[in-house]
């Protein structure tokens, strides 16, 4: 009775230990979700600073073209007028490209940093298990060899008194043994 108890307190820690496991990935989840949804905003951010600036350029190249049309005569020539919007144009796609490659540097970097922080986490959370399973196939292992010794002992000593007993205790050792296969199986998730 006292080792079955000991293997439902054993399965509960079990299952405790993997529940809190599974609580800390989601909280680690959670934590790099909520740093892409920052990256994403201030990827926007910078797309619409983007957009305002080219929208401010398109109005002073509105406003260049209108002076070039009413001040034909002007001191300002045609051509300089072309080039300085030539610039401008040059300039917002120049300072477009620039937010562009900073954008896909800081989203590579995300990527990577989220990459390399799941891969140690998962390394990590692998290892526990390894070192927690290892400790549980440790204990039932002595527990299995101290049931077979005083099995071993009962059947010596009832072997003179009862003949009866012997179906009882292999029935004992079989229910044990499927009990170990059965726990081994729920630590490694195929039950």
């Amino acid at each position: 009775m006292e080792n079955l108890m000991g293997n439902l307190s054993g399965k509960i820690s079990a299952q405790e230990m993997i529940k809190a496991n599974t609580a800390a990935e989601a909280a680690h989840r959670e934590q790099m979700e909520k740093q892409n949804r920052q990256y994403e905003e201030e990827i926007n951010v910078l797309r619409q600073n983007a957009k305002i600036m080219e929208g401010r350029l398109n109005d002073i190249e509105d406003v260049l073209k209108t002076l070039k049309t009413e001040k034909a005569e002007s001191e300002i020539s045609a051509q300089e007028l072309d080039k300085a919007i030539k610039e401008l144009k040059e300039n917002l796609s120049d300072r477009l490209n620039q937010s562009d490659e900073t954008t896909h540097d800081v989203g590579v970097r995300i990527y990577r940093n989220v990459q390399a922080s799941v891969a140690d986490e998962q390394k990590k959370q692998l290892s526990e298990i390894k070192e927690d399973l290892n400790k549980q196939m440790e204990a039932i292992r002595s527990e299995f060899t101290v049931l077979v010794r005083q099995l071993d002992s009962m059947q010596r000593a009832n072997r003179a008194k009862n003949r009866g007993i012997m179906p009882l205790t292999v029935l004992i050792l079989l229910v044990s043994a499927a009990n170990l296969i059965l726990m081994i199986l729920k630590i490694i998730g195929l039950v």
